[in-house]
């Protein structure tokens, strides 16, 4: 009598831990479907990274053309320069 209470409560420890597993927070399809959206922000991230790359570098490239153009009164083609005295 004790022993199959005791097989019966093993019995259902276990279903509750299987519904839990697949069905309760932290599940296994919970599980993927975060794993699943953590790949596709890590992937965003990556591209965003090298978009930042891309764009760093043709910050610095706009700071140097504009030091040329300040102190080295470089022009681009097509373009006029007016002095005024004062």
């Amino acid at each position: 009598m004790l022993k199959n209470f005791f097989i019966l409560l093993l019995v259902a420890v276990n279903i509750i831990f299987a519904y839990q597993l697949f069905r309760g927070p932290g599940s296994i399809p919970e599980y993927l479907e975060n794993k699943a959206a953590f790949e596709e922000l890590y992937r965003e991230n990556q591209d965003l990274l090298v978009e930042n790359k891309q764009l760093s570098s043709e910050i610095k490239l706009l700071r140097g053309e504009k030091k040329k153009r300040k102190e080295m009164g470089y022009v681009r083609e097509n373009e006029v320069i007016y002095f005024f005295q004062e």
